[in-house]
């Protein structure tokens, strides 16, 4: 599997918070070679199911995110504007952002708009816009706009995958669907090999605004430990102190705290150490912002376990990351997969 092109086909699609129906398909087509089975659900979530054959075997569930950050139109005005409100997106870097309109009859290109610096009022000229004060030009007319695009329409950034130097990958979506290119090359990896637990691949839905595609399917399946892969921040020039921020390059994360069993959490470390696999690792005393939090709270309480991948410029269009993370995310899953039910299973 060509790591980067795919993850290029995934990040390229589009799937916003509620609507991830789009890149389901993708998922769901890009996990059939390495899984006995896939399925959709009413959610969008797909589930990929590699079954090891043993009767009671324990549930190993892998979850990365596929929808994205966005907005919604919330109004189709007289003049062909399209007013919105943002989905997860921060409303400092709207302006002059080229949207796509995902309307009933196919794609439609936009642009974020507003009156123009030297137009505004004196003293508005280094105000924020947000949403409130934002349009979408379509280019069109209220008659034709309004034949168009409805209330309820998602939009998303237009911008596609850009390959930058080095090792290195820029777009929009690689919050989270990197991470699920990081499953399917594990599971690739094990492809053929035995192992002690039925494997659930999940690709979620909706984590966006609060984990709820995650926190079904931890309640269906009900596994012995629920692995949540999503990204964290990696340094950029002069923004976070040292302990908050990781490199881009130097491997996985491995975050031990109350949303990852820190008995489960150092026994992965040992498996990194033992194959000398890149790795970091992070502190997390409190909810990780990621789908181990929805997921541990499903029926009676699931273990958890998070890995994470450095990326610059999240929930922006121009989110950064290093293939190599990737690759070595996947590395260290697949040794988390067939070490499972092996001193693992209770992080012993």
């Amino acid at each position: 599997m060509d790591l980067r092109e795919t993850t290029k086909r995934l990040i390229n699609a589009f799937g916003v918070s509620g609507d991830e129906f789009r890149v389901a398909e993708i998922a769901a087509d890009l996990m059939r070679p390495f899984v006995d089975r896939t399925e959709i659900d009413q959610f969008g979530n797909v589930t990929g199911y590699r079954l090891c054959g043993r009767v009671g075997a324990p549930k190993l569930l892998i979850d990365a995110h596929i929808d994205q950050i966005g907005f919604m139109v919330t109004e189709v005005t007289e003049q062909g504007f399209l007013r919105f409100v943002a989905m997860g997106v921060d409303q400092r870097m709207l302006q002059s952002l080229e949207l796509v309109v995902l309307t009933r009859s196919g794609t439609i290109p936009g642009v974020v708009c507003a009156i123009p610096a030297h137009q505004q009022k004196s003293g508005e000229e280094k105000k924020v816009l947000g949403p409130d004060d934002l349009v979408v030009d379509l280019g069109m007319s209220g008659e034709t706009a309004r034949k168009t695009v409805r209330v309820g329409d998602y939009m998303v950034f237009a911008d596609p995958a850009v390959d930058v130097q080095g090792d290195t990958l820029c777009s929009k979506a690689i919050d989270d669907r990197s991470c699920l290119v990081s499953i399917l090359h594990a599971l690739e990896l094990i492809k053929g090999k035995d192992v002690n637990c039925d494997i659930l691949a999940l690709a979620s839905t909706k984590e966006e605004l609060g984990g709820h595609g995650a926190m079904g399917c931890a309640y269906t399946h009900n596994p012995d430990l629920a692995i949540a892969l999503d990204v964290c921040h990696a340094r950029t020039p002069d923004n976070c102190p040292a302990d908050t921020v990781f490199e881009m390059g130097k491997g996985p994360v491995v975050v031990i705290g109350s949303n990852s069993r820190p008995r489960v959490a150092r026994r992965v470390l040992e498996i990194a150490r033992a194959k000398e696999m890149p790795h970091q690792v992070k502190a997390v005393p409190g909810s990780s912002g990621t789908n181990a939090w929805s997921m541990q709270l499903a029926r009676e309480g699931v273990q958890t376990l998070i890995l994470s991948i450095p990326v610059k410029y999240m929930h922006t269009p121009a989110e950064m990351i290093c293939m190599k993370d990737v690759e070595n995310t996947g590395r260290l899953l697949s040794e988390i997969c067939l070490a499972y039910d092996a001193g693992l299973r209770e992080g012993q």
